[in-house]
């Protein structure tokens, strides 16, 4: 490999190699259509980028698929399940969340009288977390190529 994958997964490659992990395997022409890129060649050229990589491979159907998902960049930020890319971040936002939740049920079980003025610091800095995680998942978000 040539190129790092941070140097090689810019413009176009990086939008190409992005279309691949959420769509699955495509070929040339149905790349060119979904991203709107003017020629197939041009699709070609940034593909052999992605196989000359490893990062991507090509099968006897003419269509590619991805090999190895790049753990860098843009892409350390997310975690690849099935098709989907999921911030991370919004796992920190589930977990908070539960456990304000969970904490909720805990003063209401003891009793409306019995709510101290610790609790209303632990809620404060919990919903805290959940705002601050939830403003980083949207950046994250709004990063994405495509």
């Amino acid at each position: 490999m040539e190129e790092q994958p941070d140097e090689l997964l810019q413009g176009k490659t990086l939008k190409i190699y992005w279309f691949l992990l959420t769509h699955g395997e495509s070929g040339i022409r149905e790349i060119k259509r979904h991203l709107k890129i003017a020629s197939p060649s041009t699709v070609s050229y940034h593909m052999n980028k992605l196989v000359d990589a490893g990062l991507v491979s090509k099968s006897t159907a003419d269509k590619y698929v991805v090999e190895e998902t790049a753990k860098s960049g843009i892409f350390g930020l997310y975690i690849k399940i099935g098709t989907r890319m999921i911030p991370r971040m919004l796992f920190y936002i589930t977990f908070f969340t539960i456990g304000c939740l969970l904490y909720l049920l805990l003063i209401l079980n003891r009793g409306y009288t019995d709510i101290h003025r610790e609790d209303f610091l632990f809620l404060f800095f919990i919903i805290g977390g959940i705002l601050f995680f939830s403003y980083e998942t949207y950046r994250i978000w709004s990063m994405k190529p495509l």
